[in-house]
């Protein structure tokens, strides 16, 4: 069925039973050629049935077949520029005649496995190029983008897909909860924060060519889904003004060669969300950006919850290395949200937009045969019906209210469940399930197990395979502490639960997988630890098969989420007691640098009171149990003067020299002297050892007093 046409481009949008025409096949992301950097200039592939490729069945047949056939090349960003087309130069061979390249017309053009053109014709005069029509003139066309969105409900955009390797892309549409609330899939439409949106699209339109500003306010106030609508703004354009390109920055990218977004043709805007956990990557960012760039307008918006720690320090860095004014910072209060709208109006307006996203996904597939059909978007109220009487809070709060009533009246099982965000977990525990049965053999998915599983992905992550295996092992370990003695899970049995874990949450970035959605994620931690006697923090922390990355990151979650349930950080101040030669310096730093200072100073704080009860345990080393209590002391002193945190970001940490089990009883005279080969930073890829964090961390002296050097220096294992 065709929806939308246009005989000029000689294009068409066509409707189809994705039973018949595309099954089982992935998402087709759409994009453009953004920047001009030779060095990273991606190879792009299109295919189709070009007539060299006829040929007969057989020698002896008089059918013919059309093969198909796939071509590769490099797309220079200005060949063909003012026809407005691309000029796609051939790798390989070539047709014998220019005739032969028929039936390749209209094959779509994919960079980076993002579709940005379609071939167009053969340039005569050049026998290596192909013409390509940039996908940026269909979303240009009269009523193309209304068409896409009432078949899909999602507005069409471009990614920039030269970039991707750099980006944080959006998540593929799934029915489940994850999907639904994630402020990229642009199920519900912004409110409010107007004057914000304006604000913050002038200081982009600034005249310096490289600026850095910080977005700040509570989780669920809607930072990432505000950004999402400046950049819609900006990169949809008006009159000659050349529209911007961007989006959100990885956190694992494919490569960290940050200098070709100097290189960029188009206006940029990336966010660096979490920004407080991502401080050395914001430096090496701009680092790269200030040393050259003779691109157009780069800005970055650096997402977090607070800034009175981290964001003063990173500013003093930028400025002595000449990267932009930086002297912008722009706040959403949960007020934001409600300017010119009240929460009732919030309430209903997402209840209809989850129920007319819910009812495509149906239509595209998703699901099974036991999903009801029942999704509308005036389902009864049952978790939002005093949404009219409410504090102001978070908007969040309201979206979640609004999805578990349409998911609880799809699916009357749901509504046993007395608080909201039950229903959606309730919701992604079938959606796991949907995933885990369809790869393992009937009967034998272990909900409890996949549901440890998903919190130690979400915990820990997973940069490569080997860090995924480890992620897994922990988690599955730990799952069954308190079980007695169980067997290892053997190979097959750890690749099966990879495979479910990375179907199910697929990486958006250049990492291995990527991670069940917050806050249901925060919600689904406290589950899992209050189920398993508060333990399971505690334990995942210690075990030795993570990476050091993974602590780091381990840690840094538990921080970020105890903000809202405070109960989460016991477990790692348990742990970090239990074991501070490994996690004390990454606590420390974590604390320091993510968190408000009053924060701040209650984790450590209570940190303290964990050190001083592990003291009393027959097991703890004395020496190490005071060095951890000095270290734990200079860091509260540190944040209670308001002293320069900023050594302490990315501080080096030397390695330890002498096995675990050979610890000496007696504390050395002074800290041992390590070349430079053989520091490494807290966090580092590859790192597979933590060494002792140097006390000198907030002081301006060159080396620690003897009170606080480490007692010992050991070999970590994991």
């Amino acid at each position: 069925m065709v929806v939308w046409e246009d005989t000029e481009l000689d294009a068409v949008l066509l409707k189809a039973d994705s039973a018949l025409v595309g099954a089982n096949l992935g998402v087709v992301r759409w994009g453009e050629l953004v920047c001009d950097y030779p060095e990273r200039r991606p190879v792009c592939s299109m295919s189709g049935f070009p007539k060299a490729m006829r040929r007969r069945v057989s020698s002896s047949s008089k059918q013919y077949i059309d093969d198909l056939k796939t071509v590769e090349g490099i797309i220079a960003p200005h060949t063909g520029s003012r026809s407005r087309l691309y000029g796609l130069e051939v790798d390989g061979t070539l047709p014998t005649d220019v005739k032969n390249w028929q039936g390749l017309s209209g094959a779509g053009v994919f960079c980076n496995s993002v579709l940005i053109g379609l071939a167009r014709l053969v340039d005569l005069q050049w026998d290596r190029t192909l013409m390509v029509v940039p996908l940026s003139h269909l979303l240009a066309a009269d009523g193309f983008i209304p068409a896409v969105a009432a078949h899909t409900g999602m507005i069409p955009s471009l990614q920039p897909a030269d970039l991707r390797p750099l980006m944080d892309n959006a998540p593929d549409p799934q029915l489940s909860s994850t999907y639904l609330l994630d402020p990229r899939s642009q199920v519900t439409e912004l409110t409010g924060v107007n004057g914000l949106v304006r604000q913050i699209e002038q200081w982009c339109k600034g005249p310096d060519r490289v600026d850095v500003a910080a977005v700040t306010g509570l989780g669920g106030t809607g930072k990432s889904r505000l950004l999402v609508e400046v950049l819609h703004r900006l990169t949809t354009g008006a009159g000659d003004q050349r529209p911007w390109s961007g989006g959100f920055l990885a956190d694992h990218p494919s490569h960290t060669d940050y200098q070709v977004l100097a290189a960029a043709n188009y206006p940029l805007l990336l966010a660096v969300d979490l920004a407080e956990a991502r401080l050395p990557q914001i430096r090496d960012l701009m680092a790269a950006l200030a040393a050259s760039h003779d691109g157009a307008t780069v800005r970055v918006l650096l997402l977090a919850r607070a800034h009175d720690t981290w964001w003063p320090a990173l500013r003093r860095h930028l400025r002595t290395r000449s990267v932009g004014p930086i002297g912008h910072a722009f706040t959403l209060t949960p007020d934001n949200a409600l300017d010119g709208h009240t929460a009732e109006d919030i309430y209903v307006e997402a209840k209809a937009a989850f129920a007319r996203r819910i009812r495509l996904l149906r239509k595209a597939g998703h699901g099974d045969g036991t999903w009801p059909d029942r999704v509308v978007a005036d389902a009864p109220r049952r978790y939002g019906a005093d949404v009219e009487h409410s504090t102001r809070q978070p908007v969040i709060y309201l979206h979640i209210a609004a999805l578990a009533d349409v998911l609880a009246h799809a699916n009357p099982d749901f509504a046993l469940n007395d608080h909201p965000m039950e229903v959606l977990l309730a919701n992604e525990v079938e959606y796991v399930r949907r995933v885990a049965e369809a790869r393992l053999p009937a009967g034998t998915a272990d909900d409890k197990l996949l549901r440890s599983l998903i919190t130690a992905q979400f915990l820990a992550g997973a940069r490569t395979a080997q860090e995924g295996r480890a992620a897994i092992r922990a988690g599955f370990d730990t799952h069954h502490r308190g079980y007695g003695v169980t067997a290892p899970p053997d190979a097959r049995q750890l690749a099966a639960l990879d495979d479910i874990l990375t179907a199910a949450y697929p990486a958006t970035d250049g990492a291995h997988w990527g991670a069940v959605g917050e806050p249901l994620a925060a919600a689904w931690l406290a589950e899992v630890e209050a189920d398993s006697g508060e333990e399971f923090i505690e334990a995942f922390l210690q075990h030795d098969a993570l990476a050091t990355g993974q602590r780091h990151q381990t840690l840094s979650t538990v921080v970020r989420t105890a903000q809202d349930q405070p109960g989460l950080s016991a477990g790692a101040h348990r742990a970090v007691a239990a074991d501070p030669e490994r996690l004390l310096p990454l606590a420390v730093q974590t604390v320091t640098t993510e968190l408000s200072t009053d924060h701040a100073r209650q984790w450590l704080s209570d940190l303290e009171h964990a050190v001083a009860d592990r003291a009393a345990d027959p097991d703890c080393d004395p020496d190490i149990n005071q060095w951890a209590a000095s270290l734990i002391s200079e860091a509260q002193a540190c944040t209670s003067d308001d002293r320069d945190v900023q050594e302490l970001i990315g501080a080096p940490l030397p390695r330890r020299t002498t096995p675990r089990n050979s610890r000496p009883r007696t504390r050395p005279a002074a800290t041992p002297t390590l070349s430079s080969s053989n520091r490494r930073s807290v966090g580092s890829p590859g790192s597979s050892s933590l060494s002792w964090a140097s006390a000198t961390w907030c002081w301006s002296r060159p080396s620690p007093p003897p009170s606080l050097s480490p007692p010992a220096l050991k070999t970590t294992v994991g």
